[in-house]
């Protein structure tokens, strides 16, 4: 798996498993840090559907999001990923990420996200990535810029609207 052995000074990436639903059901029932996931079925049957997705695409070698460990600790405090996605009729890599709220302000988003975006372009996966944010999600779009993204564009994806955050390969070399 893509990331399976990826770590940073304080963080390590391991593929999700079924056995990782009890503490995202914690996630996905924090109304705030999913504002803007926009769920429309009950809870179990929605963490059921992501795990199984990330798990698809794990299999089909198209990314996904990654259990975010405590380097320290082992406990799971979020997810982070590249998933390759389609954006106005083009594929893309995209980095993504969610936490649970309790680690938020402390770095982990942009510490695992530049990670991923490191790992893409050292790689050479990709000459950009992306990340698709919620033009309310004024906390993600900070992550993203964090990660040297600036906005591209505004479109609608999977029928909602989305900031595209991208950052070039050759802006990543000039950091």
């Amino acid at each position: 798996m893509l990331l399976e052995h990826l770590t940073t000074a304080r963080l390590r990436f391991r593929p999700l498993s079924l056995a990782d639903k009890p503490r995202l059901m914690g996630f996905f029932s924090d109304a705030i840090a999913t504002e803007f996931h926009f769920i429309k079925t009950d809870l179990d049957t929605y963490a059921d559907t992501w795990l199984r997705r990330q798990l698809g695409r794990y299999a089909n070698e198209q990314g996904g999001l990654h259990a975010v460990e405590l380097l320290e600790t082992g406990e799971l405090i979020g997810q982070c990923g590249l998933l390759y996605q389609w954006v106005d009729g083009i594929p893309k890599w995209e980095v993504g990420y969610h936490f649970l709220r309790e680690f938020w302000g402390k770095g982990y988003a942009t510490e695992a996200a530049q990670a991923c975006r490191d790992f893409a372009f050292e790689n050479e996966m990709a000459e950009t990535l992306i990340s698709l944010i919620h033009p309310d999600n004024l906390r993600s779009q900070a992550v993203a810029k964090r990660n040297g993204m600036t906005e591209w564009k505004r479109t609608t994806w999977r029928e909602f609207p989305v900031v595209v955050y991208r950052v070039r390969r050759w802006e990543w070399e000039a950091f």
